[in-house]
């Protein structure tokens, strides 16, 4: 067996075949004779002067080990400097062509004893000349259906991004490889960070999954919204601003020397920072709905939070970006019968659900309005498909303090210890359940240049109702927890 055409020694792990297939669109039979070129990207090989032609089957390899098209067409592909994907392009006679974007995903396989670093590409459907793109995604009609995808949406999942950018990628950022699906929700972030205020992975992951559980249905027939987080620079010390103040001029500086001009219509923005106007509040949002946020636990008693503060920061300053205010859908703060991420008594601690603390989730429940009076023997009730059973699992927290029942019984609502028939409060208006009202358009700051119209009309929209960055307030701090 041969060995894998290595450049050098610290590229060693990385570098492997990419290989895929193409097919015919209306029949679904492999295409063979296609030509499959690299755009850009860098080739090593004996074989780079030349494009790779597919099958029979409509297989192609780009082969860095020389096992199958011989020594004489080796070619390890890889993304070009300064790019972060190589740029393919399938055609042939007959057939529109078709540009995507791969960034390498390798995984190992074993034959015959050796092992192989390998990276398959997805599967490219041309379309014959003539075919039909009713949502002028840039996919036709037959193709759509082979990948399961609505030929009349350019948007089949409802995320903002399309259809063709969650298959073959948008301006030479593949998003299939942070996990976009066409059939499944799909949101992104990078994030930089501060040398001393690098987050956890476990808070990542807390978000991670909190999103992944989300009562979100989906076209695949599962449930939950794939979250995408991509931990990328540390700041270098001489670009480090430890107060951002003025913030967004000061935030502006960094995101335009690290986050790179192709992502912007793709991925959010995050920045793990000390502090923001040298106040110790743990966060801010561009806006509401919005592209960027900030968070900044660096005057906290835990310099840049615990594990458990960053994971409720993270997921409360995002919901900012995706639409969600104090109040849910308003900006009251501490309602009673709102319990989210998003409301300041459960920022940091999280939410309790049947016992089980630290939960960082929005808001599930839709809670009828509650008086300025209220009555802790039967405490709130709900709406919309909120039963007593469902408020019955969650603990309610007022001003900082957990307080002893639930939020459909027996609730101690001014925490004195003594139930009773009627206690004041202040009044608050029907809450709702924060998954059913996510903007993942961002006031317009996301989706690609291959939605369709219907979905510009919608960003148009959320632009009108967003809130923008001069109207949003800092966050909490610690002595307002």
């Amino acid at each position: 067996m041969k060995k894998l055409l290595i450049l050098a020694a610290s590229t060693a792990l990385i570098n492997g075949c990419i290989y895929g297939t193409v097919q015919d669109a209306n029949t679904g039979s492999g295409i063979q004779a296609a030509k499959v070129s690299v755009i850009n990207g860098n080739c090593y090989g004996n074989g780079c002067g030349f494009p790779e032609a597919t099958d029979s089957s409509g297989l192609y390899v780009f082969d860095a080990y020389g096992d199958r098209n011989g020594d004489a067409n080796t070619k390890l592909i890889l993304p070009a400097n300064g790019q972060e994907a190589v740029t393919l392009r399938v055609s042939k006679p007959g057939y529109y062509s078709r540009t995507f974007y791969h960034k390498p995903k390798y995984r190992t396989v074993t034959y015959d004893g050796a092992d192989y670093q390998i990276s398959e590409t997805p599967i490219v459907y041309l379309c014959p000349y003539g075919s039909i793109d009713s949502d002028g995604d840039t996919i036709c009609n037959d193709a759509e259906t082979r990948y399961g995808t609505d030929p009349y949406n350019s948007d089949t999942d409802g995320d903002r991004l399309s259809d063709a950018a969650e298959i073959f990628g948008y301006d030479g950022v593949d998003i299939r490889y942070y996990g976009a699906d066409p059939l499944r929700k799909t949101v992104l972030i990078e994030a930089d960070y501060y040398a001393d205020f690098k987050p956890d992975q476990a808070a990542l992951d807390q978000v991670i999954q909190s999103f992944a559980d989300a009562p979100v249905n989906n076209p695949d027939g599962s449930t939950g919204i794939t979250l995408a987080i991509h931990l990328d620079d540390q700041i270098a010390s001489a670009d480090v601003d430890p107060d951002l103040n003025p913030v967004w001029s000061d935030f502006d500086v960094i995101k335009n020397k690290y986050f790179e001009t192709r992502r912007d219509k793709l991925f959010h923005y995050a920045l793990f920072a000390d502090q923001i106007l040298s106040a110790g509040y743990s966060g801010i949002s561009r806006g509401i709905p919005a592209h960027d946020f900030v968070v900044s636990l660096g005057a906290w008693p835990t310099p840049g939070g615990t594990t458990q503060q960053q994971a409720g920061t993270l997921m409360h300053e995002f919901g900012h970006n995706l639409g969600l205010r104090h109040g849910g859908n308003e900006n009251a703060n501490r309602k009673l019968n709102y319990i989210s991420v998003m409301s300041y008594d459960y920022q940091m601690p999280g939410l309790t659900i049947n016992g089980t603390t630290g939960i960082v989730d929005y808001s599930r429940l839709k809670i009828n309005a509650v008086s300025s009076t209220i009555n802790e023997f039967s405490a709130m009730s709900g709406y919309g498909g909120t039963t007593e059973s469902h408020l019955d699992e969650y603990s309610v927290r007022r001003n900082g303090v957990w307080l002893s029942g639930t939020a459909s019984e027996n609730l101690d609502v001014n925490n004195n210890g003594v139930l009773q028939n009627s206690v004041s409060l202040t009044a608050a208006n029907a809450s709702q359940n924060d998954w059913d009202n996510i903007s993942f358009a961002a006031g317009g700051s996301i989706g690609d240049g291959h939605l369709g119209l219907s979905a510009e009309l919608d960003s148009m929209l959320l632009q009108v109702q967003s809130m923008p960055s001069y109207m949003v307030e800092p966050c909490l701090t610690p002595d307002s927890q």
